[in-house]
């Protein structure tokens, strides 16, 4: 796991590894309320617990102009969303690679609407980023409570076990 809080570009490498990564940019760093390093090890469960042997995954905290262009640009929605998933796979190579980027700002402001902690929230938002990255999808109402309730198992035990994971 490698951890930075320096993002001005987040640039797939070519070397497959199985890890996750952890980028903070500049625009957010001081407001992100959950240590990097207890993000990365429950990453690595989310995505291990998922049945994905071999991943080289991004995770990517940004603020919500950042958000907003990638949302127009590759979804075609207008304005910040909270998490998008992108899944870079090469369908032969049998490895899982994409990016997860969440909005902090969002993801905050969705906290406190819902009365959570901004670390829970955060929690649940890298749950399902990377659930979408491995195949989970919810396109329609069953879908979506099978997510969900994944979702909420994960955000469930990374806060009864103290530590995360």
């Amino acid at each position: 796991m490698i951890i930075t809080g320096n993002l001005t570009m987040v640039q797939r490498r070519k070397k497959r590894v199985t890890e996750i990564e952890i980028f903070v940019s500049d625009e957010v760093i001081d407001i992100f309320p959950v240590p990097q390093e207890r993000i990365g090890t429950f990453a690595e469960k989310v995505i291990t617990d998922s049945g994905i042997e071999s991943y080289d995954v991004n995770v990517v905290f940004v603020d919500n102009t950042k958000m907003t262009g990638l949302n127009e640009s590759y979804k075609k929605r207008t304005g910040a969303t909270d998490v998008l998933s992108f899944n870079l796979s090469d369908d032969t190579s049998g490895i899982l690679e994409g990016e997860v980027y969440i909005s902090l700002e969002r993801a905050l402001e969705q906290a406190s609407e819902l009365g959570v902690s901004g670390e829970e929230e955060i929690i649940r938002l890298v749950t399902h980023g990377l659930l979408h990255l491995a195949g989970r999808t919810h396109s329609n109402d069953d879908d979506l409570r099978s997510m969900t309730s994944e979702t909420e198992t994960f955000v469930r035990n990374y806060f009864e076990n103290g530590d995360g994971y």
